[in-house]
């Protein structure tokens, strides 16, 4: 029909990782990050923008302005900072690259007395929500192995 061509197409899901399989993975912070630290212990993330992240800003900064002449559009900004809390900033520190998620979890259990399950459940939304944030990726144990074996060889 006509009206097909105007039906939004869902996006493919992944599918679902299998605990045992998340478990086994190791997180890896960006390399892109700036890491602060306050008195508190707590961990502000400084992302800097790249010039292509700027244009594309302007690109749409400038549509939108043909779009709403009204409203003035917010100042650029150069950097992102993300203030995570003090379990937050555990956490990241735990990530260092070397560590699975479940010997993070196992970290998290002793220090907070909290049963696994628990500990790997909200591990689990909370790296996946800094995945998505661009702050946060993942290696399987085959990758850091050949990782591991090229910095090796150097």
């Amino acid at each position: 029909m006509v009206f097909d061509r105007f039906r939004i197409k869902r996006r493919e899901d992944s599918p679902p990782t299998i605990k045992s399989e998340f478990l086994k993975i190791i997180p890896v912070p960006n390399p892109k990050l700036k890491v602060e630290k306050n008195q508190k212990n707590e961990i502000t993330l400084i992302l800097q923008r790249n010039e292509s992240n700027e244009e594309k800003l302007e690109k749409k900064t400038e549509r939108r302005r043909l779009k709403i002449r009204i409203l003035p559009t917010p100042p650029q900004q150069q950097c992102k900072k993300i203030h995570l809390d003090s379990v937050g900033s555990i956490v990241w520190e735990l990530c260092d690259g070397k560590r699975t998620v479940k010997e993070v979890a196992k970290c998290l259990c002793e220090k907070y007395k909290l049963l696994p399950t628990e500990a790997e459940i909200s591990l689990n939304l909370y790296l996946n929500d800094l995945a998505k944030r661009g702050l946060m990726s993942f290696l399987s144990p085959k990758d850091a192995a050949s990782k591991i074996g090229k910095v090796a060889e150097k």
